[in-house]
């Protein structure tokens, strides 16, 4: 199979057309979408087949309509109180509206950072980070039933129901 070569001219132009891209997305105006749910994590992919990880703090956001968007993508590898921080004032700075809720994976520099920029957005944990974390504190024999208890405590109809079916997970 032939080996496919590229001229260092037409690397140069792909570079140059990607960071125009890329500027353009990190820059644009975010006014006009209506963010209901915020969602930020930090996000681990290979920069080659074999090769080490790297890191992008992402924020991903539904709008009221349902549609799905990408928001922000930091090459920060890291979930401190900075660099989130940073990211969500970038967002403000863009022009996003303060949405219902933040949902993020738990991390302390993450919490803290959406305490500070985003008090009126109720922030949530994300439930499969959660069930990871409980998944690794539950005996393994009790997992199964556990599991269900807590989707079933999830879907409650109501405050009440919950804490009912709460009680029951205590019991166990």
């Amino acid at each position: 199979m032939g080996q496919f070569v590229l001229s260092k001219s037409t690397v140069s132009e792909i570079a140059e057309s990607l960071t125009e891209e890329y500027e353009a997305f990190r820059t644009r105006d975010l006014s006009q979408e209506p963010v209901a749910y915020l969602f930020i994590d930090t996000v681990d992919e290979p920069l080659r087949r074999w090769g080490q990880k790297t890191g992008g703090l992402g924020g991903w956001a539904i709008c009221e309509e349902g549609r799905k968007v990408l928001l922000s993508l930091s090459p920060t590898n890291s979930e401190s109180y900075e660099s989130c921080l940073e990211v969500l004032r970038d967002l403000v700075k863009r022009g996003m509206r303060p949405p219902v809720t933040i949902t993020t994976d738990g991390a302390l520099g993450v919490t803290k950072a959406i305490d500070t920029m985003g008090p009126q957005s109720l922030r949530l944990r994300c439930w499969f980070h959660q069930m990871q974390n409980l998944q690794q504190q539950v005996p393994e024999q009790a997992w199964p039933t556990f599991k269900a208890l807590g989707m079933d405590m999830r879907a409650a109809p109501s405050r009440q129901k919950a804490q009912e079916r709460r009680e029951q997970i205590v019991a166990l």
